[in-house]
């Protein structure tokens, strides 16, 4: 929830029932792989200006990248442990935001503005489930 206060000579609030989304980048190319410090810093420049606009809306949450590899833990109990991910480059996660948008309609129409689409990343847009606890 997202609380607006105006001052027109009057004063009350605005609540704007907002849920979380969860945005996730598959895939695109490393931008750092061949790539010159200028390039590489100007790309980030783009992720930063969008976390910025995001974050004035109060949409922006948290997000972090990932780094390759890991490891993966499957079997009863957790038993097999292997390195990983194992998967094509179009299937790896590089990263994740978490958002406020009114609906799924919304949070899509952010993730439109992922800076890494001409390098062929795909977005996944998932709510979150509130969960009483």
């Amino acid at each position: 929830m997202i609380r607006h206060k105006h001052d027109n000579n009057f004063n009350f609030s605005k609540t704007i029932f907002m849920e979380k989304f969860m945005l996730i980048f598959h895939g695109g190319s490393s931008t750092s792989l061949g790539q010159s410090a200028e390039v590489i810093q100007a790309h980030m420049g783009k992720w930063m200006a969008w976390i910025d606009k995001l974050a004035k809306k109060e949409q922006y949450v948290s997000g972090e990248p990932l780094l390759p590899g890991g490891k993966l833990v499957a079997g009863t109990n957790g038993k097999t442990v292997t390195d990983g991910p194992y998967t094509e480059g179009k299937e790896i996660v590089g990263g994740f935001f978490i958002i406020n948008a009114k609906d799924i309609a919304e949070a899509v129409a952010i993730s439109k503005e992922c800076p890494d689409f001409d390098l062929g990343t795909t977005v996944q847009v998932r709510q979150v489930m509130k969960m009483d606890m």
